[in-house]
Protein backbone atom coordinates (compact mmCIF):
# COMPACT_ATOMS: atom_id res chain seq x y z
CA UNK A 1 0.00 0.00 0.00
CA UNK A 2 1.52 3.44 -0.95
CA UNK A 3 1.72 6.35 1.78
CA UNK A 4 -0.93 8.24 0.22
CA UNK A 5 -2.96 5.15 0.16
CA UNK A 6 -2.33 4.93 3.89
CA UNK A 7 -3.19 8.01 4.66
CA UNK A 8 -6.36 7.82 3.17
CA UNK A 9 -6.78 4.70 5.01
CA UNK A 10 -5.95 6.54 8.65
CA UNK A 11 -8.16 9.58 8.01
CA UNK A 12 -11.06 7.06 6.97
CA UNK A 13 -10.43 5.33 10.36
CA UNK A 14 -10.09 8.71 12.42
CA UNK A 15 -13.53 10.17 10.47
CA UNK A 16 -15.52 6.78 11.53
CA UNK A 17 -14.19 7.26 14.97
CA UNK A 18 -15.41 10.75 15.40
CA UNK A 19 -18.38 9.60 13.98
CA UNK A 20 -18.68 7.16 17.14
CA UNK A 21 -18.37 10.10 19.30
CA UNK A 22 -21.71 12.03 17.56
CA UNK A 23 -23.75 8.78 16.83
CA UNK A 24 -26.06 9.56 19.72
CA UNK A 25 -28.48 12.17 20.30
CA UNK A 26 -27.60 13.67 23.53
CA UNK A 27 -23.91 13.75 22.41
CA UNK A 28 -25.45 15.96 19.58
CA UNK A 29 -27.12 18.14 22.25
CA UNK A 30 -24.49 18.60 24.22
CA UNK A 31 -22.36 20.09 21.34
CA UNK A 32 -25.20 22.53 20.31
CA UNK A 33 -25.57 23.95 23.86
CA UNK A 34 -21.59 24.03 24.09
CA UNK A 35 -21.57 26.32 21.11
CA UNK A 36 -23.41 28.94 23.59
CA UNK A 37 -20.04 28.78 25.07
CA UNK A 38 -17.76 26.56 27.38
CA UNK A 39 -19.41 25.29 30.96
CA UNK A 40 -18.96 23.13 33.22
CA UNK A 41 -20.23 19.59 33.94
CA UNK A 42 -22.76 21.02 36.36
CA UNK A 43 -23.44 24.06 34.01
CA UNK A 44 -24.04 21.32 31.28
CA UNK A 45 -26.40 19.03 33.48
CA UNK A 46 -28.78 21.69 34.79
CA UNK A 47 -28.80 22.79 30.44
CA UNK A 48 -29.32 19.16 29.30
CA UNK A 49 -31.48 17.58 32.23
CA UNK A 50 -28.60 14.73 31.80
CA UNK A 51 -28.07 12.81 34.55
CA UNK A 52 -24.43 13.79 35.88
CA UNK A 53 -23.36 10.29 35.74
CA UNK A 54 -24.36 9.55 32.14
CA UNK A 55 -23.64 13.43 30.86
CA UNK A 56 -19.82 12.60 32.75
CA UNK A 57 -19.95 9.21 30.14
CA UNK A 58 -21.05 11.23 27.29
CA UNK A 59 -18.53 14.20 27.51
CA UNK A 60 -16.01 11.21 28.18
CA UNK A 61 -16.05 9.88 25.20
CA UNK A 62 -16.44 13.25 23.39
CA UNK A 63 -13.34 14.41 24.60
CA UNK A 64 -11.29 11.06 23.53
CA UNK A 65 -12.99 11.46 20.21
CA UNK A 66 -11.84 14.94 20.27
CA UNK A 67 -15.10 16.57 19.68
CA UNK A 68 -14.70 18.80 23.03
CA UNK A 69 -11.93 20.16 24.92
CA UNK A 70 -11.19 20.90 29.02
CA UNK A 71 -9.75 23.81 30.51
CA UNK A 72 -9.26 23.27 34.21
CA UNK A 73 -9.82 26.20 36.23
CA UNK A 74 -9.14 25.44 40.43
CA UNK A 75 -11.45 22.45 40.98
CA UNK A 76 -13.83 23.02 38.02
CA UNK A 77 -13.24 21.48 34.95
CA UNK A 78 -14.77 23.54 31.81
CA UNK A 79 -15.87 21.87 28.30
CA UNK A 80 -16.12 23.44 25.08
CA UNK A 81 -16.26 22.63 21.62
CA UNK A 82 -13.28 21.56 19.99
CA UNK A 83 -13.85 23.27 16.57
CA UNK A 84 -16.40 25.34 15.58
CA UNK A 85 -16.08 23.48 12.08
CA UNK A 86 -17.55 20.43 14.00
CA UNK A 87 -20.76 22.15 14.99
CA UNK A 88 -21.09 23.70 11.54
CA UNK A 89 -20.89 19.93 10.13
CA UNK A 90 -23.61 19.16 12.30
CA UNK A 91 -25.68 22.27 11.38
CA UNK A 92 -25.31 21.12 7.91
CA UNK A 93 -26.48 17.35 8.07
CA UNK A 94 -29.34 18.25 10.41
CA UNK A 95 -30.85 21.16 7.49
CA UNK A 96 -30.11 17.94 5.12
CA UNK A 97 -31.97 16.10 6.94
CA UNK A 98 -34.34 18.51 7.81
CA UNK A 99 -35.19 19.40 4.00
CA UNK A 100 -35.59 15.43 2.83
CA UNK A 101 -38.30 15.19 5.80
CA UNK A 102 -40.16 18.27 4.46
CA UNK A 103 -40.18 17.11 0.64
CA UNK A 104 -41.09 13.72 1.95
CA UNK A 105 -43.72 15.25 4.28
CA UNK A 106 -44.64 17.51 0.74
CA UNK A 107 -45.04 14.35 -1.31
CA UNK A 108 -47.00 12.29 0.98
CA UNK A 109 -49.52 15.31 0.80
CA UNK A 110 -50.09 15.30 -2.29
CA UNK A 111 -49.99 11.16 -2.58
CA UNK A 112 -53.30 11.60 -0.24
Amino acid sequence: MRASEQDAEELYRLQAEFCKGMAHPKRIFILTVLEGGEKTVNELAEATRIPQPNLSQHLSLMRQTGIVKTRRLGANVYYATADHQIVQACELVRKAIEQRVGRDRAALGSDT
